[in-house]
Protein backbone atom coordinates (compact mmCIF):
# COMPACT_ATOMS: atom_id res chain seq x y z
CA UNK A 1 0.00 0.00 0.00
CA UNK A 2 0.90 3.30 -0.59
CA UNK A 3 -0.42 6.56 0.42
CA UNK A 4 -0.49 9.87 -1.39
CA UNK A 5 -1.28 12.98 0.76
CA UNK A 6 -1.95 15.97 -0.72
CA UNK A 7 -2.37 19.51 0.81
CA UNK A 8 -1.00 23.60 -0.29
CA UNK A 9 1.08 26.05 1.51
CA UNK A 10 -1.86 28.76 2.54
CA UNK A 11 -0.98 28.61 6.05
CA UNK A 12 0.36 25.78 8.12
CA UNK A 13 -3.05 24.14 9.33
CA UNK A 14 -3.88 22.00 6.51
CA UNK A 15 -0.13 21.21 5.78
CA UNK A 16 -0.55 19.81 9.83
CA UNK A 17 -3.06 17.98 9.21
CA UNK A 18 -1.43 15.93 6.58
CA UNK A 19 1.69 15.49 8.20
CA UNK A 20 -0.51 13.76 11.41
CA UNK A 21 -2.27 11.75 8.83
CA UNK A 22 1.37 11.04 7.44
CA UNK A 23 2.35 9.95 11.23
CA UNK A 24 -0.41 7.35 11.37
CA UNK A 25 0.23 5.62 8.42
CA UNK A 26 3.75 5.71 9.12
CA UNK A 27 3.35 3.76 12.55
CA UNK A 28 1.30 1.99 10.48
CA UNK A 29 4.48 1.20 8.33
CA UNK A 30 2.55 2.30 5.27
CA UNK A 31 4.94 3.91 2.67
CA UNK A 32 3.49 7.38 2.00
CA UNK A 33 4.34 11.17 0.28
CA UNK A 34 2.82 14.63 1.30
CA UNK A 35 3.29 16.83 -1.99
CA UNK A 36 1.61 20.10 -3.07
CA UNK A 37 0.42 19.43 -6.30
CA UNK A 38 0.77 23.40 -7.30
CA UNK A 39 4.34 22.32 -7.30
CA UNK A 40 4.50 20.01 -10.20
CA UNK A 41 4.19 22.05 -13.25
CA UNK A 42 7.06 23.74 -10.84
CA UNK A 43 7.05 25.56 -7.43
CA UNK A 44 5.86 29.43 -9.07
CA UNK A 45 1.99 28.60 -8.87
CA UNK A 46 2.19 27.62 -5.50
CA UNK A 47 4.83 30.16 -4.32
CA UNK A 48 2.21 32.66 -5.76
CA UNK A 49 -0.69 31.51 -3.91
CA UNK A 50 1.29 31.17 -0.43
CA UNK A 51 2.29 35.18 -1.09
CA UNK A 52 -0.43 36.32 -1.96
CA UNK A 53 -2.36 34.01 1.10
CA UNK A 54 0.00 35.26 3.81
CA UNK A 55 -0.03 39.05 2.30
CA UNK A 56 -3.59 39.38 2.45
CA UNK A 57 -3.71 37.67 6.24
CA UNK A 58 -1.21 39.91 7.21
CA UNK A 59 -1.81 42.98 5.52
CA UNK A 60 -5.70 43.48 4.70
CA UNK A 61 -7.52 39.88 6.84
CA UNK A 62 -10.90 41.98 6.07
CA UNK A 63 -10.25 41.18 2.54
CA UNK A 64 -9.74 37.64 3.46
CA UNK A 65 -13.12 37.56 5.13
CA UNK A 66 -14.84 40.00 2.67
CA UNK A 67 -13.49 37.08 -0.53
CA UNK A 68 -15.09 34.43 1.93
CA UNK A 69 -18.18 35.37 2.14
CA UNK A 70 -17.87 35.94 -1.87
CA UNK A 71 -16.82 32.11 -2.12
CA UNK A 72 -20.18 31.51 0.05
CA UNK A 73 -22.51 33.03 -1.82
CA UNK A 74 -21.31 31.98 -5.30
CA UNK A 75 -20.90 28.71 -3.95
CA UNK A 76 -25.03 28.86 -2.59
CA UNK A 77 -25.56 29.76 -6.13
CA UNK A 78 -25.00 26.43 -7.89
CA UNK A 79 -22.98 27.78 -10.50
CA UNK A 80 -19.90 26.59 -12.09
CA UNK A 81 -17.07 26.83 -10.07
CA UNK A 82 -14.40 28.74 -10.92
CA UNK A 83 -11.90 27.05 -7.77
CA UNK A 84 -12.96 23.67 -9.92
CA UNK A 85 -11.47 24.96 -13.01
CA UNK A 86 -8.76 26.75 -11.99
CA UNK A 87 -7.52 23.26 -9.86
CA UNK A 88 -8.68 20.90 -13.21
CA UNK A 89 -5.95 22.66 -15.10
CA UNK A 90 -3.37 20.90 -13.32
CA UNK A 91 -5.38 17.59 -13.08
CA UNK A 92 -3.49 15.49 -15.68
CA UNK A 93 -0.23 16.70 -14.11
CA UNK A 94 -1.26 15.39 -11.04
CA UNK A 95 -2.70 12.12 -12.30
CA UNK A 96 0.88 11.72 -14.21
CA UNK A 97 2.30 11.78 -10.51
CA UNK A 98 0.19 9.33 -9.45
CA UNK A 99 0.53 6.84 -11.97
CA UNK A 100 4.20 7.06 -12.44
CA UNK A 101 4.40 6.67 -8.32
CA UNK A 102 2.02 3.29 -8.08
CA UNK A 103 0.08 5.08 -5.33
CA UNK A 104 -3.12 3.19 -4.24
CA UNK A 105 -4.95 5.68 -2.02
CA UNK A 106 -5.69 10.09 -2.42
CA UNK A 107 -5.79 12.14 0.75
CA UNK A 108 -6.38 16.02 0.06
CA UNK A 109 -6.41 18.12 3.31
CA UNK A 110 -7.20 21.11 1.33
CA UNK A 111 -9.94 22.33 -1.24
CA UNK A 112 -7.62 22.78 -4.02
CA UNK A 113 -6.23 19.44 -4.56
CA UNK A 114 -10.05 17.70 -3.90
CA UNK A 115 -11.11 19.87 -6.67
CA UNK A 116 -8.23 18.73 -9.14
CA UNK A 117 -8.76 14.64 -8.13
CA UNK A 118 -12.72 15.56 -8.57
CA UNK A 119 -11.76 16.79 -12.23
CA UNK A 120 -9.90 13.62 -12.81
CA UNK A 121 -12.58 11.79 -11.19
CA UNK A 122 -15.61 12.97 -13.38
CA UNK A 123 -13.63 12.50 -16.59
CA UNK A 124 -12.76 8.75 -15.34
CA UNK A 125 -9.62 9.02 -15.40
CA UNK A 126 -9.10 7.57 -11.84
CA UNK A 127 -10.04 4.98 -10.27
CA UNK A 128 -8.60 4.60 -6.81
CA UNK A 129 -10.03 5.69 -3.74
CA UNK A 130 -9.83 9.60 -2.88
CA UNK A 131 -10.56 11.54 0.30
CA UNK A 132 -10.82 14.86 2.03
CA UNK A 133 -10.32 15.88 5.19
CA UNK A 134 -12.36 19.18 6.40
CA UNK A 135 -10.07 21.06 8.58
CA UNK A 136 -12.82 23.67 9.49
CA UNK A 137 -15.81 23.62 11.74
CA UNK A 138 -17.73 24.50 8.78
CA UNK A 139 -18.84 23.29 5.25
CA UNK A 140 -16.42 25.94 3.51
CA UNK A 141 -17.12 26.78 0.48
CA UNK A 142 -16.70 25.07 -2.67
CA UNK A 143 -16.62 21.99 -0.38
CA UNK A 144 -19.91 20.53 -2.36
CA UNK A 145 -18.02 20.78 -5.74
CA UNK A 146 -15.66 17.68 -4.52
CA UNK A 147 -16.70 14.28 -5.82
CA UNK A 148 -14.51 11.56 -3.62
CA UNK A 149 -15.01 8.69 -2.01
CA UNK A 150 -15.18 9.08 1.56
CA UNK A 151 -14.79 12.75 3.37
CA UNK A 152 -13.27 13.02 7.14
CA UNK A 153 -14.96 15.67 9.23
CA UNK A 154 -14.07 17.48 12.16
CA UNK A 155 -17.48 16.59 14.60
CA UNK A 156 -20.79 14.50 14.12
CA UNK A 157 -22.87 18.11 14.84
CA UNK A 158 -21.38 19.26 11.23
CA UNK A 159 -22.93 16.13 9.49
CA UNK A 160 -26.18 17.75 8.49
CA UNK A 161 -24.52 20.67 7.46
CA UNK A 162 -22.27 19.28 5.39
CA UNK A 163 -25.17 16.92 3.69
CA UNK A 164 -27.83 19.76 2.77
CA UNK A 165 -24.46 21.00 0.96
CA UNK A 166 -24.91 18.19 -1.58
CA UNK A 167 -22.33 15.41 -0.40
CA UNK A 168 -23.19 11.97 0.56
CA UNK A 169 -23.90 11.39 4.14
CA UNK A 170 -23.20 7.64 3.02
CA UNK A 171 -19.24 9.30 2.80
CA UNK A 172 -18.94 10.99 5.34
CA UNK A 173 -16.97 9.70 8.61
CA UNK A 174 -16.68 11.88 11.74
CA UNK A 175 -13.46 11.32 12.68
CA UNK A 176 -12.24 14.79 13.95
CA UNK A 177 -9.18 16.71 12.84
CA UNK A 178 -5.79 15.15 12.40
CA UNK A 179 -3.51 16.65 14.74
CA UNK A 180 -0.08 14.94 15.73
CA UNK A 181 -0.08 12.57 18.72
CA UNK A 182 2.33 14.84 20.90
CA UNK A 183 -0.39 17.10 21.84
CA UNK A 184 -2.05 14.51 23.27
CA UNK A 185 0.69 13.75 25.42
CA UNK A 186 0.41 15.77 28.65
CA UNK A 187 3.18 16.19 30.58
CA UNK A 188 3.14 17.31 33.82
CA UNK A 189 2.83 20.95 34.35
CA UNK A 190 5.94 21.80 37.13
CA UNK A 191 8.16 19.30 34.86
CA UNK A 192 7.41 21.24 31.53
CA UNK A 193 8.57 24.61 33.27
CA UNK A 194 11.63 23.38 35.27
CA UNK A 195 12.75 22.01 31.42
CA UNK A 196 11.79 25.41 30.21
CA UNK A 197 13.41 27.29 32.86
CA UNK A 198 9.56 28.96 33.81
CA UNK A 199 9.12 29.46 37.72
CA UNK A 200 6.50 27.04 38.80
CA UNK A 201 4.58 30.51 40.63
CA UNK A 202 4.69 32.58 37.50
CA UNK A 203 1.52 32.87 35.65
CA UNK A 204 1.78 31.94 31.88
CA UNK A 205 0.06 33.12 28.94
CA UNK A 206 0.24 31.60 25.38
CA UNK A 207 -0.39 33.73 22.59
CA UNK A 208 -0.71 32.14 18.84
CA UNK A 209 -0.68 34.27 15.84
CA UNK A 210 -1.01 31.66 13.45
CA UNK A 211 1.81 30.00 11.17
CA UNK A 212 1.99 33.50 8.99
CA UNK A 213 1.87 35.83 11.87
CA UNK A 214 -1.40 37.60 11.62
CA UNK A 215 -3.91 39.82 14.16
CA UNK A 216 -3.59 42.97 16.12
CA UNK A 217 -0.69 41.17 18.40
CA UNK A 218 0.77 44.31 19.09
CA UNK A 219 -2.69 45.78 20.67
CA UNK A 220 -2.74 42.66 22.46
CA UNK A 221 0.31 42.97 24.01
CA UNK A 222 -0.15 46.71 25.08
CA UNK A 223 -3.65 45.54 26.66
CA UNK A 224 -1.81 42.20 28.58
CA UNK A 225 1.00 44.31 29.83
CA UNK A 226 -1.76 47.13 31.51
CA UNK A 227 -4.15 45.13 32.81
CA UNK A 228 -1.58 42.43 33.77
CA UNK A 229 -0.35 45.79 36.62
CA UNK A 230 0.44 43.96 39.85
CA UNK A 231 0.62 40.02 38.95
CA UNK A 232 2.95 38.18 38.60
CA UNK A 233 2.95 36.69 34.83
CA UNK A 234 4.61 35.99 31.63
CA UNK A 235 2.99 36.26 27.94
CA UNK A 236 4.96 33.81 25.50
CA UNK A 237 3.54 35.15 22.12
CA UNK A 238 4.42 32.93 19.03
CA UNK A 239 4.79 35.37 15.84
CA UNK A 240 4.66 32.08 13.13
CA UNK A 241 6.93 33.52 10.27
CA UNK A 242 6.67 36.90 10.71
CA UNK A 243 9.93 38.42 12.03
CA UNK A 244 8.80 41.51 11.47
CA UNK A 245 6.12 40.90 14.40
CA UNK A 246 8.33 39.72 16.41
CA UNK A 247 10.91 42.21 16.41
CA UNK A 248 8.59 45.22 16.89
CA UNK A 249 7.30 43.14 20.00
CA UNK A 250 11.05 43.28 21.24
CA UNK A 251 11.23 46.79 20.06
CA UNK A 252 8.06 48.02 22.17
CA UNK A 253 7.87 45.30 25.29
CA UNK A 254 11.36 43.93 25.41
CA UNK A 255 12.25 45.63 28.65
CA UNK A 256 9.08 45.07 30.28
CA UNK A 257 9.94 41.55 30.96
CA UNK A 258 6.48 40.57 30.61
CA UNK A 259 6.13 39.56 27.04
CA UNK A 260 8.53 36.95 25.11
CA UNK A 261 8.88 36.57 21.45
CA UNK A 262 9.22 33.52 19.88
CA UNK A 263 9.18 32.59 16.28
CA UNK A 264 7.50 29.55 14.53
CA UNK A 265 8.61 26.48 16.46
CA UNK A 266 7.60 22.84 15.71
CA UNK A 267 7.25 22.60 20.12
CA UNK A 268 3.71 24.36 20.46
CA UNK A 269 2.53 21.16 22.26
CA UNK A 270 5.29 21.96 25.04
CA UNK A 271 3.99 25.34 25.61
CA UNK A 272 0.77 23.90 26.18
CA UNK A 273 1.87 21.70 28.60
CA UNK A 274 3.38 25.17 30.77
CA UNK A 275 0.68 27.17 29.78
CA UNK A 276 -2.24 28.54 32.29
CA UNK A 277 -4.50 29.67 29.23
CA UNK A 278 -4.06 30.21 25.81
CA UNK A 279 -5.44 33.20 23.28
CA UNK A 280 -5.39 32.34 19.79
CA UNK A 281 -6.83 33.40 16.84
CA UNK A 282 -9.59 30.04 15.66
CA UNK A 283 -7.85 28.44 13.46
CA UNK A 284 -9.27 25.07 12.58
CA UNK A 285 -5.89 23.25 13.63
CA UNK A 286 -4.48 25.15 16.27
CA UNK A 287 -8.11 24.88 18.00
CA UNK A 288 -8.05 21.41 18.02
CA UNK A 289 -4.89 21.47 19.03
CA UNK A 290 -5.23 23.48 21.65
CA UNK A 291 -8.34 21.06 22.58
CA UNK A 292 -5.99 18.21 22.30
CA UNK A 293 -3.72 19.74 24.63
CA UNK A 294 -6.56 20.70 26.82
CA UNK A 295 -5.65 24.05 27.74
CA UNK A 296 -8.07 26.58 28.93
CA UNK A 297 -8.67 29.03 25.46
CA UNK A 298 -9.65 32.82 24.83
CA UNK A 299 -10.22 32.89 20.97
CA UNK A 300 -10.56 36.06 18.84
CA UNK A 301 -10.99 36.76 15.50
CA UNK A 302 -8.07 37.89 12.77
CA UNK A 303 -10.55 37.55 10.01
CA UNK A 304 -14.41 36.85 9.44
CA UNK A 305 -14.06 33.74 7.25
CA UNK A 306 -14.22 30.06 7.87
CA UNK A 307 -12.51 30.98 11.28
CA UNK A 308 -15.98 32.93 12.45
CA UNK A 309 -17.49 29.58 12.42
CA UNK A 310 -14.46 27.71 14.30
CA UNK A 311 -15.10 30.05 16.95
CA UNK A 312 -18.64 29.73 17.45
CA UNK A 313 -18.23 26.45 17.59
CA UNK A 314 -15.97 25.99 19.87
CA UNK A 315 -17.63 29.10 21.82
CA UNK A 316 -21.06 26.88 21.78
CA UNK A 317 -19.41 23.65 22.94
CA UNK A 318 -18.21 25.06 26.12
CA UNK A 319 -14.04 24.74 24.91
CA UNK A 320 -13.32 28.14 24.13
CA UNK A 321 -14.64 31.83 25.70
CA UNK A 322 -15.32 34.31 22.14
CA UNK A 323 -13.32 37.69 22.78
CA UNK A 324 -14.82 40.96 21.02
CA UNK A 325 -11.75 42.79 21.33
CA UNK A 326 -7.64 42.48 22.45
CA UNK A 327 -9.14 44.18 26.16
CA UNK A 328 -11.95 41.54 26.10
CA UNK A 329 -9.66 38.90 25.39
CA UNK A 330 -6.92 39.64 27.71
CA UNK A 331 -9.40 40.02 30.74
CA UNK A 332 -11.07 36.50 30.24
CA UNK A 333 -7.70 35.09 30.32
CA UNK A 334 -6.85 36.44 33.62
CA UNK A 335 -10.34 35.37 34.80
CA UNK A 336 -9.82 31.63 33.38
CA UNK A 337 -6.41 31.60 35.17
CA UNK A 338 -8.49 33.35 38.58
CA UNK A 339 -11.08 30.74 38.21
CA UNK A 340 -9.66 27.15 38.06
CA UNK A 341 -13.22 25.25 38.08
CA UNK A 342 -14.03 27.49 35.13
CA UNK A 343 -10.85 26.22 33.54
CA UNK A 344 -11.11 22.66 34.41
CA UNK A 345 -15.01 22.61 32.80
CA UNK A 346 -13.25 23.68 29.48
CA UNK A 347 -10.69 20.95 29.51
CA UNK A 348 -13.50 18.45 30.13
CA UNK A 349 -15.77 20.11 27.29
CA UNK A 350 -12.39 19.64 24.96
CA UNK A 351 -11.97 16.02 26.18
CA UNK A 352 -15.89 15.15 25.38
CA UNK A 353 -15.82 17.12 22.05
CA UNK A 354 -12.45 16.45 20.47
CA UNK A 355 -11.09 12.94 19.16
CA UNK A 356 -7.44 13.62 20.07
CA UNK A 357 -7.03 9.71 17.61
CA UNK A 358 -8.32 11.49 14.52
CA UNK A 359 -5.08 10.78 12.35
CA UNK A 360 -5.23 6.96 13.67
CA UNK A 361 -9.35 6.99 12.51
CA UNK A 362 -8.33 8.24 9.18
CA UNK A 363 -5.54 6.15 8.64
CA UNK A 364 -7.49 3.05 9.91
CA UNK A 365 -10.22 3.69 7.44
CA UNK A 366 -8.44 4.56 4.14
CA UNK A 367 -6.56 1.16 4.57
CA UNK A 368 -9.21 -0.88 5.73
CA UNK A 369 -12.85 0.12 4.68
CA UNK A 370 -12.10 0.88 0.98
Amino acid sequence: MKILLLSCDTGCGHTSAAQAVAEALDRRGIENQLVDPLSLGGNRAGKIASSVYTTILRRAPGLFGALYRIGDIYSSSKLPSPIYYANSLYADRLLDFIEENSFDRVVCTHLFPMEAVTALKKRGKCDIPCFGVLTDYTCIPFFEDTRLDGYFIPHEDLRREIVARGLPDSRIFSTGIPVSRCFALRRKRSAVRSFLSIPEDEEMLLVMSGGVGCGDIIGLCGEIVERGAGRNFRAYILTGHNSDMREELERRFGSSGKIVALPFTKHVNILMNAADVMISKPGGLSSTEAAVARIPLVQQLTYAACEAKNLEFFASHGMALKAEDTGSAVEKAFGLIDDPSASAQMRERQRLNIAPDAADRIADIILTEF
